[in-house]
C-alpha cells in the first residue's frame, strides 16, 4: 500500500504519515512521482488537477482525498469510471473562514491596510482614512451554508442589520439569528457591506458581474472569502471605484498570479493569498480528518 499526500506545506506535514510532497500533482509534475504504478491513495488540495490523464498514471489509485471543502478541481466522473472513492473535507471548521471574512470587512472599513503601510513610511496622520462604522449599517450574506451563518453569528453584537441571499433558504437559522432572506438585487442595492461564501459551480460562475456590480451602492465594501470564480474580475475592475475597499482572500486565475496581475493596480483592494481556513486550529482537523479517511479505507 503506497500512500502519497501532495500540496504540503510545512504545517500540515507535521500531522500526516506517508510520502509528502510539496508540489502539486499536475501533468508538469508527473516526473517527480515515481512507481506511480503502485500508488493507492493520494490527498492533494485545489493546486492540484485531477483529470482522466492525470488518473490513467495511477493504475492502482482507490483512493483519493481532496484536503479541501470544494471538488471542482477533481473529475468526478473519471473517478466514477475508475470506481476511484473521492473524498472531501466538507466541515473542517467554518469559523475559521468566517473570522477571516470579518477581518477583511474591518480592514476595509477601517483603513487598517493602508493606514499601516503610511505609517510604516513614517507618516502619522490620520485625515485621510475615514473609517465606516458598523453600528446601523446592513450587511448582505450572499450564501447562508455554515461559513456564512458563522459570520452572522460573529457579527451578532455590532449592530448590523443583515439580510441573506441563498437559493437554499434556512428559515430556521434566519429566526434563530435574527435576519431576513432577500432577492440578490434587493441584497446588491441595500447593503453597505456586502460578504459571499457560496460554492463554485457552473451556476455560481461569474455570480457578480457587471450587471450586479451596477446595483452595489457607492461606498460599499466587498468580499470574497468563496472562489476567485464567482467575482467577474473585468467587471469589478470596470467599477472599481465606486466601492470603499474590495477585500479578497481569492481571486480568478490564482495558479498563475503574479506582481502584474490587474488587481493590484487599485489601492481600495485588499487581496490575502487564500489563507481564510489556515488557522492552527484547521491544519490540525484536516490531517486529522484525513488520517481518518485513510484508516477507515484500510481498516
Amino acid at each position: 500500500m503506497k500512500i502519497i499526500h501532495f500540496d504540503v506545506d510545512s504545517e500540515i506535514k507535521k500531522y500526516l504519515s506517508g510520502k509528502l510532497f510539496s508540489f502539486s500533482l499536475t501533468l508538469d509534475n508527473l516526473e517527480k512521482v515515481v512507481k506511480k504504478e503502485n500508488i493507492e491513495i493520494i490527498t492533494f488540495k485545489s493546486q492540484s488537477v485531477i483529470n482522466e490523464k492525470i488518473l490513467s498514471e495511477f493504475p492502482k489509485l482507490k483512493l483519493i482525498i481532496t484536503r479541501t471543502v470544494g471538488v471542482d478541481h477533481v473529475d468526478l466522473t473519471a473517478c466514477e469510471k475508475r470506481k476511484i472513492i473521492v473524498k472531501n473535507i466538507p466541515n473542517y471548521g467554518a469559523s475559521n473562514i468566517a473570522e477571516h471574512a470579518l477581518a477583511l470587512l474591518m480592514a476595509g472599513a477601517r483603513n487598517i491596510v493602508q493606514a499601516n503601510k503610511e505609517v510604516h513610511q513614517g507618516k502619522f496622520f490620520y485625515e485621510f482614512f475615514l473609517g465606516t462604522s458598523f453600528k446601523d449599517k446592513v450587511l448582505g450574506i450572499i450564501g447562508t451554508g455554515k461559513i456564512g451563518l458563522e459570520l452572522i453569528k460573529l457579527v451578532s453584537g455590532f449592530g448590523l442589520k443583515v439580510i441573506g441571499y441563498d437559493i437554499v433558504k434556512n428559515e430556521k437559522a434566519a429566526k434563530e439569528l435574527n435576519f431576513s432572506y432577500v432577492s440578490l438585487e434587493n441584497l446588491l442595492r441595500n447593503s453597505d457591506l456586502i460578504s459571499i461564501h457560496v460554492p463554485f459551480f457552473k451556476s455560481t460562475f461569474h455570480l457578480i458581474g457587471e450587471k450586479e456590480i451596477d446595483l452595489i451602492k457607492k461606498g460599499a465594501i466587498l468580499v470574497n472569502t468563496s472562489r476567485g470564480e464567482i467575482i467577474d474580475t473585468k467587471a469589478l475592475i470596470k467599477q472599481v471605484k465606486k466601492f470603499k475597499a474590495v477585500c479578497l482572500d481569492v481571486v480568478e486565475g490564482e495558479k498563475s498570479f503574479s506582481k502584474k496581475h490587474i488587481l493590484l493596480k487599485h489601492k481600495n483592494i485588499i487581496i490575502t493569498p487564500h489563507i481564510g481556513f489556515y488557522t492552527d486550529d484547521s491544519v490540525q482537523t484536516i490531517a486529522k480528518i484525513t488520517e481518518k479517511y485513510i484508516k477507515d479505507y484500510l481498516f
